[in-house]
């Protein structure tokens, strides 16, 4: 009961609304997908393509990864965010420098498209909220006793996301002063793989894995000690990351050779990392208590299985020397089969635990409660994830056949699967489940201690 009201007390009051920004900007981003305003349909830097690209990266992953932070870097550490306001202030600088940033894509702001001056406007703004984000959860991270793997990888999660906002922001830089183009000639060369390798890599990949190393052993009962192979994890994939933003940014000052090679490496370093954490998580579900899996970690071994697709078809593409036309459907496949697949899957967990933590951890021992399972109905929720992910594999294979039209049918089951998914977390969200509880739901309504009743 003590332990309950304590993580009340640290709860952050704004994820579910971090949540909830985040799914709409999603929703938004398929909904372009679907309108063949995006690639392949459009050409990889037309507006549309762009707009859909930065309503995932920043308006859906970046938030849905800051509203689990700023929940959970409080049950890491032991320690309360320092402020409340700021995670709100996180929320509302980067959305309005993510708009600025939409507006400028379209060139409605002034300018052709990359050229409008709202470009480095909102950069700039989502580079200010993101430092105020970082520092909001970089205090308690640093005050804490204890350093803990999942925390660790945080810090270097954030790490790469201020390098990958600053490498955006030297970006829009280098598409609307084009006299910066001279003091910015590595970023213009490489700049736009580089930004992309530092935010999936570093902050979305690097981050998820921090965040899953104690979301699935808390959710499934298992050992929360990685030991070595956690530190591996951490070391090879760290390090792989930043030997390839680093050479690509100081890549022309460099011999090619010179270059290339420390690319290879970076990339079998980080390659590796990640084949470590998969067999680790593989280690987690075999280890775990829980002998019944909950659906949310039922459907994440969809999106964990997505992350070795997307690295041998990575390898084979290199090899072949087809990666040029073969990274736009690989990227598509790590943005949304691998990261949001996890998201989506966690966020119907997540949602219900924060749920009842808000409406009924201060009861508990007092009475009669609802089991957090009792705010979900796993018979509905299944199809859509279901739905989800299959869409995505369409897409994926259309993409990298070229098939434009297969392509928008695939992100139009998506689409679909997402908007069900999100009626249930708004359902999750107001206990829907609890006043209409399924059949199969019933057993959930009854006090998780029956003894202790006053």
């Amino acid at each position: 009961m003590a332990c309950v009201t304590s993580l009340s007390a640290r709860s952050s009051r704004w994820t579910l609304l971090f949540f909830a920004c985040a799914l709409v900007n999603f929703i938004a981003a398929q909904g372009l997908d679907v309108a063949g305003l995006t690639w392949p349909a459009q050409s990889l830097l037309s507006s549309g393509t762009l707009i859909a690209v930065h309503l995932v990266t920043i308006g859906w992953l970046s938030l849905l990864m800051f509203g689990a932070l700023f929940q959970f870097v409080p049950v890491i550490t032991s320690q309360a965010l320092p402020s409340q306001k700021l995670a709100l202030a996180t929320l509302l600088v980067i959305e309005a420098g993510l708009l600025a940033m939409l507006l400028g894509f379209t060139g409605w702001l002034g300018g052709h498209a990359l050229q409008s001056p709202a470009l480095p406007v909102g950069g700039s703004l989502v580079l200010a909220g993101v430092l105020v984000g970082a520092v909001t959860l970089w205090l308690p991270l640093w005050r804490s006793q204890e350093s803990t793997l999942p925390g660790r990888l945080v810090q270097i999660g954030l790490l790469f996301l201020v390098i990958t906002v600053l490498l955006g922001l030297g970006l829009a830089l280098v598409f609307t002063l084009p006299d910066a183009t001279a003091i910015l000639a590595p970023l213009a060369a490489n700049g736009r793989s580089v930004h992309m390798l530092a935010g999936l890599g570093g902050w979305f990949t690097l981050t998820a894995i921090g965040v899953s190393y104690k979301l699935l052993p808390m959710f499934m009962l298992a050992p929360e000690e990685r030991g070595r192979l956690g530190d591996s994890v951490m070391w090879l994939g760290s390090t792989g990351c930043a030997l390839l933003v680093g050479a690509g940014v100081v890549g022309l000052w460099l011999p090619g050779w010179l270059s290339r090679n420390i690319e290879i490496l970076g990339g079998l370093l980080a390659a590796t990392g990640f084949i470590v954490y998969l067999i680790d998580v593989l280690r987690l579900y075999r280890g775990r208590r829980r002998v019944q899996l909950e659906l949310h970690n039922q459907m994440a071994i969809c999106a964990f299985s997505a992350l070795p697709i997307a690295l041998l078809w990575l390898a084979l593409a290199l090899l072949a020397g087809r990666i040029d036309t073969q990274a736009p459907a690989l990227i598509y496949l790590i943005l949304a089969g691998w990261l949001s697949g996890l998201g989506l899957t966690q966020l119907y967990k997540i949602t219900a635990f924060l749920t009842w933590l808000q409406r009924y951890g201060t009861r508990l021992g007092r009475g009669p409660v609802p089991r957090v399972q009792a705010l979900v109905d796993e018979p509905r929720g299944r199809p859509w994830f279901i739905v989800y992910f299959t869409g995505v594999a369409i897409t994926t294979v259309a993409l990298a056949s070229g098939w434009s039209v297969v392509a928008r049918g695939g992100s139009a089951l998506s689409l679909l699967a997402t908007l069900a998914l999100a009626r249930e977390y708004l359902r999750i969200q107001r206990c829907y489940y609890v006043s209409h509880p399924s059949p199969a739901a019933a057993s959930a309504l009854q006090p998780p201690f029956p003894g202790r009743t006053s």
